[in-house]
């Protein structure tokens, strides 16, 4: 049986420690801690996920947190999900590998996290609406959320009488209507 990862990020740091309580496939080394290791992918966001790994460990002295952002992270990633060394947590963005790793039955379903009560639905679905097979279950928690921006023909907007959007709800209702 393929051995499984949770596919999700650090909500916040608070939440970190039911993300990992929940986690199945941490390790405890021979210090007696529970060792858990996260793979991200955004090195931009490299110096954030380090101060959160320092944050994390100074206050939990029975888990060690080790948050790794190799270069081609992604290639890093797949090699490992073949020789089964797979991370606790990976942070992937919102893209084809994610759907990917759905539908390859690779990640576990984490309909039953109690964090998940704290992310707004909007959120939450728009990680359904990257599967592409629809699968039950959750796959996947969102650690940021941002948009650069959307750009629009003023012209063919004013031709079609469409209203510009000002919530996620219109700009979904207008693309379906497009």
């Amino acid at each position: 049986m393929k051995k499984r990862v949770i596919a999700t990020a650090l909500v916040a740091a608070m939440l970190m420690g039911t993300v990992l309580s929940a986690s199945g496939c941490s390790s405890e080394a021979n210090d007696g801690k529970t060792h858990i290791t996260m793979l991200q992918y955004k090195p931009e966001a490299v110096k954030a996920f380090e101060q959160m790994e320092e944050e994390f460990n100074a206050t939990h002295d029975d888990i060690v947190l080790k948050i790794e952002s190799p270069n081609d992270a992604m290639t890093v990633l797949k090699t490992r999900f073949i020789k089964e060394d797979v991370p606790d947590i990976i942070g992937i963005g919102g893209d084809v590998n994610f759907s990917n790793f759905v539908d390859a039955e690779m990640l576990m379903d984490i309909s039953d996290f109690e964090g998940l009560s704290l992310i707004k639905d909007a959120y939450k679905e728009i990680d359904k609406n990257l599967e592409f097979v629809p699968t039950e279950g959750v796959y996947a928690v969102p650690y940021v959320a941002n948009a650069a921006g959307v750009l629009y023909n003023k012209d063919m907007f004013e031709e079609n009488g469409w209203e510009i959007p000002t919530t996620w709800d219109e700009f979904m209702s207008l693309c379906e209507t497009i």
